[in-house]
């Protein structure tokens, strides 16, 4: 390109050595292409397009990249293209198997969209065009200053970290003149750079600039028609109808393709719906380079490590965890606007309009997870799809772009699809099962293998839009709040009866209203609740969020509590096989929240009062106010201190840190209740008197050294029970509670023992009896 044409000796060259006899050594440009990597196999040099990825300069931070130039041009252009996820003659962006080595210099990223340009033309001209395209007019600051009347508000376009944007019309046309704010010089200096060397139209064009004295500014070209964002999510703002949302998906994967093909390709680290402006015809542009980043072409270098940047809810989670991004990164992101096309929805929605439903966000991500599972199961597009459009789509092209975003931003970053292979299906030219199998439909319920699932008794999801409530309607369904209908209170509120107008029996909860009470619990349980589905956990119908009121409409379990059935003293008595069931059951569900949801949720509260029976004694784990997602990789999360006396484990009060071993010590304490029929904490005339795993550490190690199980065992079972269940179970529970915490099994372990699939001595050996000697002296 035409930025290579001076001979200047920069202080890059000195560093290195590099001198101008030397510039034969660096990578030549590239010359303009003649060979659609997707389109044209075998395009003659009468195809050649005119938009060739962009070729930087050398004057930029990018220098020290281009010390890769002692790899072949073969290494490079492997380097460049790697292998598409899944292999096809159309996908192979190299063309290994048939592309000379010229032809696979000539490689034009999708849209160019320009004129012809020949052989006969020359790389001489080509690259006089380029040099004409990329000069820059140099504007002094009176001028902008006066274009802008003084930089006013009422020119004002938009403003952030960055500065502030202003509209003006020089003699040119109307422009976009983009002041920085003075710490921002570095970065935006090199945003003028990239803007300076590329060249599409579906990316915002640089017109000039002005470094004069403490101010830079840059002259964009002005983009007339608002965001993509605008146009979603502003009130009383026409609705984009579908073949619009379709061009706008296609022609931004294009530009944000041609930056990923540049030379060094070019990152852009912020896609998102506000980064998408559109012209008056609705063609889509994509702006602000502040976060973009060079990514070079060597093959001991994949990635770009920084300082963690980006806009929260289309940052990829992989970025956030290591601080690394690729061009995957920005495959997620634009994964993201994919979502927003498709639904309408904010990336993060509010449910009063004042605050997001969740501190730690309840993202269109979470939100859109099982409904793009039944989408892709059973063709139901209602739950998903933006209500506006009013079902007036093409079926087929919405079934690309929802299977588009779901590769993009629920697969791992290794297995996400390229921005080629996201066009390639979004034009229908490949099908969409190319890039998200029947495995990955499978798992937008999470990370488990099928066998896992099988395991834990996941079922096919069958979630139901959760439904709005006011204020008024659960109040008469609960006769005004009636006492009559108080089911159970606790520390965050009270859980009514009520039948709704269908005549569907519902368990209502209400939260008290108090300065002191965690705002959190209330929208973290909705936000848990509205992502999970399995049989042993509570099923979530709808919620309120009136003002002041806040209340949760929940599945009505209609035999109370785990803890209430072992506490009756009538003659129902829960018998062992009965218990066994509700092991096992409340196990899987618990294991469903470890091990299947993605990211991982830590139940924070379980309990034999939280594991509710149904009218067939199947347990249903309740009560998610305390529950925390766990990210990859994180394995801690450190909260305040929350939770029951006698289900916490010792190390949470030393660390203040939870993990998924947290659940499975509470869990074994439960199973001590179901051994023994006593509850956590014992208590005589109501006075304390110790818990149940300081209690019964003696006795089980009795038995377990005796084989002698009566003195342990719920006298209320009256010896009815099979002593190698109870064996197993117990084996279970000493494992869970009195083992340190890295020597845990998992909640999965533990589902296999208790239903005999795993013998238990993998979890519980006889050695391990000493632990029972001295519970928590290993803490």
């Amino acid at each position: 390109m035409g930025c290579f044409v001076s001979k200047i000796t920069t202080e890059a060259d000195r560093r290195t050595g590099t001198k101008d006899d030397d510039r034969s050594k660096l990578p030549a440009p590239l010359p303009h292409q003649s060979i659609d990597p997707i389109e044209s196999r075998s395009s003659s040099d009468d195809d050649n397009q005119s938009h060739p990825p962009a070729t930087l300069p050398l004057r930029s931070p990018a220098l020290d990249f281009f010390e890769y130039s002692q790899f072949s041009d073969e290494e490079n252009r492997n380097l460049a293209h790697p292998p598409p996820l899944h292999q096809s003659p159309v996908l192979d962006p190299i063309e290994s198997s048939s592309s000379s080595d010229e032809e696979d210099r000539n490689t034009d990223p999708i849209g160019s969209g320009s004129p012809n340009s020949n052989k006969e033309n020359g790389i001489d001209a080509a690259a006089s065009e380029d040099t004409e395209r990329n000069k820059m007019m140099e504007y002094g600051f009176k001028e902008l200053a006066k274009a802008t009347d003084y930089f006013s508000n009422n020119c004002l376009l938009g403003e952030g970290g960055f500065g502030q944007v202003f509209k003006a019309t020089l003699d040119c046309g109307e422009v976009a003149i983009k002041k920085l704010k003075k710490i921002n010089f570095e970065d935006k200096l090199e945003e003028g750079e990239y803007l300076r060397c590329v060249s599409h139209p579906n990316i915002v064009k640089m017109i000039g600039h002005c470094s004069e004295g403490a101010d830079r500014l840059l002259v964009l070209e002005f983009v007339p028609n608002h965001s993509l964002a605008d146009h979603l999510h502003v009130e009383k703002t026409k609705v984009l109808e579908w073949p619009t949302r379709m061009n706008i998906a296609i022609q931004s994967a294009k530009g944000l393709l041609y930056l990923h093909e540049c030379r060094p390709k070019i990152i852009h680290r912020d896609i998102k719906s506000d980064n998408i402006l559109l012209d008056n015809d609705f063609q889509p542009k994509v702006a602000d380079f502040s976060l973009a980043y060079f990514l070079p072409n060597a093959s001991n270098v994949n990635h770009i490590t920084s300082i963690l940047r980006g806009t929260n809810v289309y940052a990829d989670p992989e970025y956030g965890d290591i601080q690394r991004v690729s061009e995957k990164s920005d495959v997620y992101s634009f994964g993201v606007v994919l979502l927003e096309l498709i639904t309408g929805r904010r990336p993060m929605e509010l449910i009063t309009g004042r605050r997001p439903m969740d501190k730690q966000g309840d993202t269109i991500i979470n939100w859109a997870r099982y409904r793009i599972g039944r989408v892709l199961e059973n063709s139901e597009y209602n739950d998903l799809v933006d209500p506006k459009l009013q079902q007036a789509y093409d079926e087929a092209e919405m079934l690309r772009m929802i299977t588009c975003a779901a590769a993009s931003v629920y697969k791992p970053s290794r297995s996400r699809p390229i921005m080629k292979q996201i066009i390639e299906v979004l034009e229908g030219n490949m099908s969409h099962m190319k890039i998200m199998k029947r495995k990955d439909v499978e798992t937008l319920q999470g990370r488990a293998t099928t066998n896992l699932e099988s395991v834990l008794g996941v079922e096919r999801i069958q979630i139901a839009p959760q439904k709005i409530f006011t204020y008024k309607e659960l109040a008469k369904a609960t006769g005004g709040f009636s006492n009559a209908n108080l089911i159970g209170e606790g520390g965050f509120g009270q859980v009514f009866k009520g039948i709704l107008p269908n005549g569907e029996v519902v368990a209502i909860k209400k939260f008290k209203s108090s300065p002191n009470q965690d705002e959190g619990d209330f929208p973290a349980e909705i936000t848990t609740l509205n992502r999970v589905y399995h049989k042993h956990l509570v099923k979530m119908i709808g919620f309120c969020s009136d003002k002041a009121n806040r209340l949760l409409i929940l599945e009505f379990i209609p035999n109370g509590s785990l803890r209430y059935n072992l506490n009756r003293e009538d003659k129902v008595i829960i018998d062992w096989p009965t218990r066994m069931k509700i092991a096992i059951g409340s196990a899987k569900g618990l294991a469903y929240l470890h091990e299947i949801c993605n990211p991982k949720i830590i139940h924070r509260g379980v309990k034999s009062n939280d594991i509710l029976l149904d009218q067939n004694f199947e347990p249903k784990i309740s009560d998610f106010g305390l529950a925390k997602e766990l990210p990859n990789p994180y394995t801690h999360v450190t909260t305040m201190i929350k939770g029951t006396m006698g289900y916490l484990c010792p190390e949470y009060f030393r660390t203040n840190q939870l993990c998924d071993k947290s659940d499975v010590y509470s869990f074994g304490v439960v199973l001590l209740e179901l051994i023994t029929g006593k509850p956590a904490i014992l208590r005589e005339h109501n006075v304390f008197i110790g818990s149940l795993t300081s209690w019964v550490a003696p006795q089980l190690r009795q038995a377990l050294d005796t084989h002698n199980y009566n003195d342990i065992i719920d006298s209320k079972l009256q010896n009815n029970y099979k002593i190698t269940e109870v064996i197993r179970m117990i084996h279970c529970a000493t494992a869970c509670v009195y083992k340190p915490i890295n020597y845990r099994p998992k909640i999965s372990q533990i589902v296999e023992v208790l239903q005999g699939n795993l013998a238990s001595e993998s979890i519980w050996l006889n050695s391990d009896n000493a632990f029972l000697q001295d519970p928590y002296g290993h803490y």
